[in-house]
């Protein structure tokens, strides 16, 4: 058993010293983001442990006084209210880092809440000449001065400031930032209660090192910031830095790099081999930008910080781009990928950070689109899409929420009936301040939303009411046909949720043929599964707009499907003299047994033409446009 001089209890001290040293030795040696918050964690975790041995090793030689320098007495002693305060100090400075309250309150908050800090060092430092915090006599030892208290004092500030600085970036804080910032500061406040409680107990230190854990564990934990798959940080560690930089006004340009062709990828290449390219490229990417932050998005997006000025975005952006190509060339990269790349300039950088999640998917999902355009770099113009897309998310949900949005009827001509004997069922949506938008443009958003699956219950809900309340099967309607998004495919509960709204109404689910993109069948197990719950239910599937696809046939032939609709481009493209593709794929389909519907017929004569092809179901604006339910039913009685 060790024996100690003083009459102290170390228990809770020692106790924390091994903790603290693993923590800063694993902090050190990770990747940390190079921010101030990071900056100021560090700084409490050092100072924590300093006063922590200081606290120990001042306490054991002030029962011993007489066998060291007096002035070595004052520096060790020294050594921990030193660190003491500047903890105090720290961990407010973390917490208005995080909250951004020295942004928002501005320079002056900073200055007055150094005060307290300031004080308390100087009474320190003093302390050997002025006997202001504490002082040791040559024949009596250590003794508390006047002014000791006002370690506690400046400790207790710095407490109530961190309340402060949360309660001014309360809305900009995540719950787990809220959480952890608010137990942090309230157990400190209870380690400085016990400590003044139990005199003789060193628990100070045993109270900052759970601080120091929650703060780590919440937020500071560098591998919540790094991908250790692909040897970069992430998307989170971007949001941080990125704001950093741009609340200390440094001009910075954001490059965006996309691999255009990731999804296709995935499906032909292997886990590791993906793993392996896309390591490979953040290499490529670094030696380009041999000084800039470099982060790995997912989905095959990097994003590059620069800090390279420039007043032509532009050519920075085709410069950039040319050079990383050459890279690429010089390597021996055994997944060929297309990369794009745009450049959001600092100006824009700097107005659109509360929604830059927003905009990088913007750009990532428009990057190749602009870049064939000769586009490398976000503009105005660009923005004002964006801000598109997110007025029409707030109509979409407008619309949700109040059941507005529409179902409109296109008629569906049968060849060998001579009558209209179905219709596809298509969304439209009406606002109030935009007017008509497009489906192509509010199914989108509605996709990257998640808010697809709502829209897909609600318009698959008026279908339903509609065939129950107009029974438009004695109106010489035998189907209904449904598109569904490939984001719908992808919900296991798919075919129960609609199965459900349809017996709700009694209307039987083979009513229904459901609509499928071509597009969406890279996935080609995730689509069987779907097709034999929803055939299960005793639905029917039909592949839509083939022809805007890459599929491969023969896996196509292979689906459950019994409908194949061809796009109107394949139509059109045949009777422009474009492609004399039509006929052939008419052909293999029927031999396939399928049934054959197509889209685009615009004349009496494209009606006759493809009638004698061997096209069992014809749509198009020759029939009729897609109208809405009354007007559907007013285009049925007139031909029959």
């Amino acid at each position: 058993m060790f024996h100690w001089l003083s009459d102290y209890n170390y228990d809770f001290a020692l106790a924390a010293i091994p903790v603290q040293l693993l923590l800063i030795l694993f902090y050190s040696f990770r990747r940390n983001l190079p921010i101030r918050q990071s900056h100021c964690f560090l700084l409490v975790m050092i100072s924590n442990i300093v006063m922590t041995l200081a606290d120990i090793v001042s306490c054991e030689m002030n029962e011993v006084w007489t066998s060291f320098p007096l002035w070595f007495m004052y520096v060790i002693n020294i050594l921990y209210f030193l660190p003491f305060i500047i903890r105090g100090w720290a961990l407010f400075a973390y917490a208005s880092e995080v909250s951004r309250a020295f942004h928002r309150l501005g320079r002056w908050y900073q200055i007055v809440t150094s005060i307290p800090a300031l004080a308390a060092v100087l009474f320190t430092l003093s302390t050997p000449w002025t006997a202001a915090i504490f002082t040791i006599d040559p024949a009596t030892g250590y003794h508390n001065c006047q002014l000791y208290q006002s370690i506690y004092v400046s400790t207790y500030f710095y407490i109530g400031a961190s309340y402060l600085s949360i309660f001014v970036g309360w809305q900009r804080l995540s719950k787990r930032y809220r959480v952890g910032l608010l137990s942090c500061n309230t157990v400190l406040m209870l380690g400085i209660i016990f400590r003044k409680l139990f005199i003789n107990t060193l628990v100070t230190s045993y109270f900052s090192i759970i601080v120091i854990l929650i703060i780590y564990l919440s937020a500071e934990n560098p591998d919540l910031y790094y991908d250790r798959r692909i040897g970069l940080f992430n998307k989170y560690a971007f949001a941080l830095i990125c704001d950093d930089y741009l609340e200390k006004d440094l001009p910075v340009n954001a490059i965006l790099v996309n691999a255009h062709d990731f999804d296709t990828a995935k499906h032909l290449y292997s886990a590791t081999q993906i793993r392996a390219q896309l390591t490979a490229v953040g290499k490529r990417i670094a030696s380009v930008a041999p000084r800039s932050c470099i982060f790995y998005l997912g989905g095959g997006s990097y994003i590059v910080l620069s800090r390279e000025n420039t007043d032509t975005p532009e050519l920075t952006a085709r410069k950039w781009k040319r050079q990383f190509e050459r890279q690429l060339k010089l390597s021996d990269e055994s997944i060929p990928m297309t990369f794009t790349v745009m450049l959001i300039p600092y100006c824009i950088l700097k107005k659109e950070i509360v929604h830059i999640e927003d905009l990088l998917h913007f750009a990532a999902g428009r990057s190749h689109h602009e870049n064939q355009r000769g586009n490398y770099a976000i503009t105005d113009e660009i923005l004002m899409k964006l801000q598109r897309e997110k007025d029409i998310e707030a109509a979409l949900k407008k619309a949700l929420e109040s059941h507005k949005v529409e179902v409109f009827f296109q008629p569906i001509y049968s060849t060998g009936a001579d009558r209209v004997v179905g219709a596809e069922a298509l969304a439209r949506l009406q606002d109030e301040t935009l007017g008509y938008i497009s489906p192509n443009e509010f199914i989108r958003v509605a996709e990257r939303n998640g808010d697809i699956t709502e829209l897909g219950r609600q318009i698959f809900d008026r279908v339903c009411q509609f065939i129950c309340s107009e029974r438009v099967e004695k109106q010489g309607i035998e189907f209904i046909n449904v598109n569904l998004s490939p984001a719908q495919c992808l919900d296991h509960d798919l075919a129960s949720d609609l199965s459900g709204i349809a017996f709700r109404y009694d209307v039987p689910m083979s009513m229904f043929d459901f609509e499928i993109t071509e597009s969406f069948i890279d996935d080609h197990q995730a689509i069987v599964n779907q097709m034999t719950r929803l055939q299960a239910s005793g639905a029917e599937l039909s592949l839509d707009d083939f022809g805007t696809g890459t599929s491969n046939i023969a896996q196509l032939l292979k689906l459950p499907i019994h409908v194949v609709k061809l796009d109107m481009s394949v139509v059109h493209s045949y009777f422009r003299g474009e492609s004399k593709l039509l006929p052939d794929l008419i052909h293999m389909f029927r031999n396939s047994d399928m049934k054959i519907v197509v889209e685009g017929v615009e004349t009496a004569e494209m009606k006759t033409r493809l009638a004698e092809m061997g096209c069992d179901y014809e749509q198009g604006f020759f029939f009729s446009k897609p109208v809405p339910p009354k007007a559907f039913l007013a285009y049925l009685k007139a031909t029959q």
